[in-house]
C-alpha cells in the first residue's frame, strides 16, 4: 500500500470532496437516512441531535465528511444551513467556549459575513460566562444572515470529558433550546453521558451504530477499490475461489472499514496465500500505528493491556490482577480500576455493558489491535488460539455454499492447481457430506477427483494404499463401507444406517477403530502412518456424528468426543465433522453436556471458542456474564451458528 492511500486511511479529510463521495459506498443507508431528517427539518424549533458511535475505522469520519459535502451541494439547504466540520483531535478546545471559537473560525474561513465573528466574541473574553456570551454573538450573527449551522464533531466523547461536567451541562441547555445549532457527533466508544441517568446527556441523542460490514457490504467496497485501480478484472477472477478467505478476514476483523481496505491490497499481491498468510501481511502493515499505541501508555497501564490482550475473551479486575501478577508490580485492584478507567477513556479498552452485577468486563476495544498483540508479543500458545480461530472459521466459510464450493474445486482441478495431498483430502471429504440436493454436484466431483488421483501414479498409490489399509485395520468391516462409499454413495448410506440400527455391531465398528486402529498405530505397521490417523479421526467423528443423531447413548460421549477434538487430525473434513456433532447436541438441547465436556478438556475452550460461548448463551440462566466475554468478531460467527443449530432442530425431527 503506497504512503499516499495510508495517508487517505486514517485521515479521510485529505482526501478530494469528488474522491471521497465517489468512494463513499459502504454506510450509504445511514447516510440517506441522516441527511433525508437534515433536508425536511427547516429547524423551525429546536432540532434532533444525533450520535454516531462505532470502533475506529468504522466510517464515522467518512460519514460526516459525505454529510458535510451533501448539505454544501443542496442548493435549497446550503442558502440557509452552514455545516461547520470538527476534525477528530481537537488539542486547542480546552472549555466550551473554545468550542464556539472554533466555530467562528472556520464559518470565518468560507463566509465574509463571519469574518468579524470572532473578534466580538472575545470582547467577552475574561467575562465569567464567556461560553455563553460566545454563543450569544453567534446566534446574533447567525440572526443577521437568516442562517443556521449544522456542526459535525468528530470524537465528542474526548471533548465532553475534557470541558468537564458543569459545561456539559451548560452545552446540553444550549442544544435543547436553541433552533439555531443542530449537532452531528461520533464516538469511539459508548458515551457513559448518553447512558447513565446522572449525566447531562442522558438518553439525549438519537444514537446510530455503526457496525462491521457484512459479506455484501464488503464485496461492494471491494469491488469499488478494484475499479478505482483498474484491477476489477482481475478481482472478480480471484472471488471466483478466494471468496472465503475474504469472509475470514472479514469476520476476524470485526467488519472494520480501514482494516478490510488494507486487506484488499494483500489479497490482490497475495492471491494464491492462505487466510493465515493473509493474517500476516496486514499486522506487518498495522505495527507501527499499533506499536506507537503501546509505546504512548503507561507502563502500569502497558501492563494491564498485556494482560487484557492474553485473555483475548473480556475479564474482571480480578482476573486481570491474576494476568498481570500485579502484586509482584505493587499493583493493587483498587489502581488496576483507575487505570482501566482511564484506558477506557482514551479508547483502549471497553466494558461489557450487558455485564450484570459490581463486577464489569473488560477487552480490548480494536479486535484486530487484540490479534495483533497475540501475534506480535505473546507466547506460542497464544498465537496458537489466534490461528485455531482462523482455521475454525475458514472451516465455517467452506461449508456455506456447498454447490459453489463443489464448482470452485472443479474450477481449480481442471487448471491442476491443487496439490495432490489436497486433491485426495477433499475428495475424502466431499464424500462424507450428506445433502441430497447435491448428491448429483458431489458425485461429479468424486468422479473427477478419482479420474484424477488414477491418472497421477502417484495418486492412484495413495487410493490403493487407503482402501488396503483400512482393509487392513478394520477387519473388511469398514473396507467394504469405505470402497462403497467411493462408488455408490445411496447403497453406503443404506449400510451406515442399518448398522446404526444394529447397536451390538454398531458398538463393534465403534471399538474396532479405536482399539484395533490405536493398536495397528502404535506398532508401526504403516508406513504411511499420519493417512492411517486422518482416516481414523474422521470415520470415528462420522459414526458418533450418527450415533448421536440416532440417539444411541451406549458411551461416554463427553470422553470420546473430547479426545477426537484433541486428537484429530487438522483437516476441513474433520474440522466439519467436529462442527456438525456440537450442532446436533445443540438441536437435542444438551447443552450441560458440551459444558460437562468444556469443564473435563478445558483447552478445548481456546480451540472451539464460538461454540463454547454459544454453550454458554445457552446456559446463560446459570452463567449470567460468561458468554459476554466472547467479543464482537465472534458475534457474527455464534449467530450463524444459532441459525444451524435451529435448522438441524426443524430437520432431525
Amino acid at each position: 500500500m503506497s504512503d499516499r492511500k495510508l495517508k487517505y486511511l486514517f485521515n479521510p479529510p485529505q482526501k478530494e470532496p469528488q474522491q471521497l463521495k465517489a468512494e463513499f459506498v459502504v454506510r450509504t443507508a445511514v447516510f440517506n437516512q441522516l441527511f433525508e431528517e437534515i433536508q425536511e427539518d427547516l429547524m423551525q424549533h429546536p432540532p434532533q441531535h444525533y450520535m454516531i458511535l462505532g470502533q475506529r475505522g468504522m466510517g464515522k469520519t467518512t460519514l460526516l465528511l459525505r454529510l458535510k459535502y451533501a448539505v454544501l451541494e443542496d442548493e435549497k439547504l446550503n442558502k440557509w444551513l452552514l455545516p461547520v466540520l470538527f476534525n477528530e483531535e481537537q488539542y486547542s478546545m480546552p472549555d466550551l467556549a473554545a468550542f464556539f471559537e472554533h466555530i467562528a473560525k472556520i464559518l470565518a474561513e468560507d463566509h465574509t459575513a463571519y469574518q468579524t465573528l470572532l473578534d466580538e466574541m472575545r470582547k467577552h473574553e475574561f467575562d465569567a460566562d464567556y461560553d455563553q456570551k460566545a454563543f450569544e454573538v453567534l446566534v446574533d450573527y447567525l440572526k443577521q444572515n437568516q442562517q443556521k449551522i449544522i456542526v459535525f464533531h468528530d470524537n465528542f466523547g474526548q471533548f465532553l470529558e475534557k470541558i468537564g461536567k458543569t459545561a456539559t451541562h451548560r452545552l446540553r441547555n444550549i442544544l435543547m433550546n436553541s433552533p439555531y445549532l443542530r449537532l452531528v457527533g461520533a464516538s469511539a466508544t459508548l458515551l457513559e453521558h448518553t447512558f447513565d441517568y446522572k449525566e447531562p446527556f442522558f438518553d439525549f441523542f438519537y444514537q446510530i451504530r455503526l457496525k462491521g460490514m457484512t459479506t455484501d457490504e464488503t464485496i461492494t467496497l471491494f469491488e469499488k477499490l478494484a475499479e478505482n485501480e483498474r484491477k476489477s478484472e482481475a478481482f472478480q477472477e480471484m472471488l471466483k475461489t478466494k471468496r472465503p478467505r475474504i469472509e475470514v478476514m472479514r469476520k476476524l476483523s470485526g467488519g472494520v472499514i480501514r482494516t478490510m481496505v488494507m486487506l484488499f491490497d494483500v489479497f490482490m499481491d497475495n492471491e494464491k496465500q492462505d487466510s493465515f498468510k493473509d493474517l500476516e501481511a496486514i499486522l506487518d502493515r498495522v505495527t507501527p500505528l499499533y506499536k506507537h499505541r503501546m509505546d504512548d501508555l503507561k507502563p502500569q497501564q502497558q501492563l494491564i493491556v498485556d494482560a487484557v490482550a492474553r485473555a483475548w475473551d473480556a475479564v474482571t479486575v480480578s482476573e486481570i490482577a491474576a494476568l498481570a501478577r500485579s502484586e509482584r508490580q505493587g499493583l493493587k485492584t483498587n489502581q488496576i480500576s483507575a487505570q482501566l478507567k482511564q484506558l477506557v477513556d482514551n479508547q483502549i479498552i471497553e466494558i461489557e455493558p450487558r455485564a450484570k452485577g459490581r463486577n464489569h468486563l473488560y477487552r480490548l476495544q480494536e479486535r484486530f489491535f487484540n490479534i495483533w498483540y497475540l501475534m506480535r508479543y505473546s507466547t506460542r500458545q497464544d498465537k496458537q488460539r489466534v490461528i485455531w480461530f482462523v482455521k475454525f472459521l475458514e472451516g465455517w466459510c467452506d461449508t456455506n455454499d456447498l454447490k459453489q464450493l463443489f464448482e470452485r474445486f472443479e474450477n481449480n482441478l481442471d487448471k491442476g492447481t491443487y496439490e495432490l495431498n489436497t486433491v485426495f483430502d477433499r475428495a475424502l471429504a466431499y464424500s462424507m457430506v450428506e445433502n441430497e440436493d447435491i448428491l448429483f454436484d458431489k458425485t461429479n466431483v468424486l468422479t473427477k477427483s478419482i479420474l484424477y488421483l488414477i491418472d497421477k501414479k502417484s495418486n492412484k498409490k495413495h487410493i490403493n494404499l487407503l482402501v488396503s489399509r483400512l482393509d487392513e485395520m478394520l477387519q473388511n468391516e469398514m473396507l467394504k463401507l469405505f470402497s462403497t462409499l467411493i462408488s455408490n454413495y445411496k447403497l453406503a448410506l443404506k449400510i451406515l444406517k442399518f448398522k446404526i440400527k444394529q447397536n451390538e455391531h454398531f458398538q463393534k465398528i465403534l471399538n474396532t477403530i479405536h482399539f484395533t486402529g490405536e493398536k495397528y498405530l502404535k506398532n508401526n505397521f504403516s508406513p504411511d502412518k499420519e493417512i492411517i490417523v486422518e482416516i481414523i479421526h474422521e470415520l470415528s467423528l462420522n459414526i458418533l456424528l450418527m450415533q448421536i443423531i440416532g440417539g444411541f447413548q451406549f458411551i461416554d460421549i463427553t470422553k470420546l468426543l473430547g479426545k477426537l477434538c484433541l486428537n484429530a487430525t487438522d483437516t476441513k473434513i474433520n474440522n466439519l465433522l467436529i462442527l456438525q456433532i456440537f450442532l446436533v447436541l445443540f438441536s437435542n438441547k444438551q447443552y450441560h453436556t458440551v459444558h460437562k465436556l468444556f469443564e473435563e478438556t478445558p483447552e478445548l475452550k481456546d480451540r472451539l471458542k464460538p461454540i463454547y460461548f454459544l454453550t454458554m448463551e445457552y446456559l446463560k440462566d446459570e452463567y449470567p456474564n460468561e458468554y459476554l466475554k466472547a467479543g464482537e468478531e465472534m458475534r457474527e460467527t455464534i449467530e450463524e451458528l444459532k441459525e444451524r443449530v435451529k435448522w438441524f432442530e426443524e430437520n432431525l425431527k
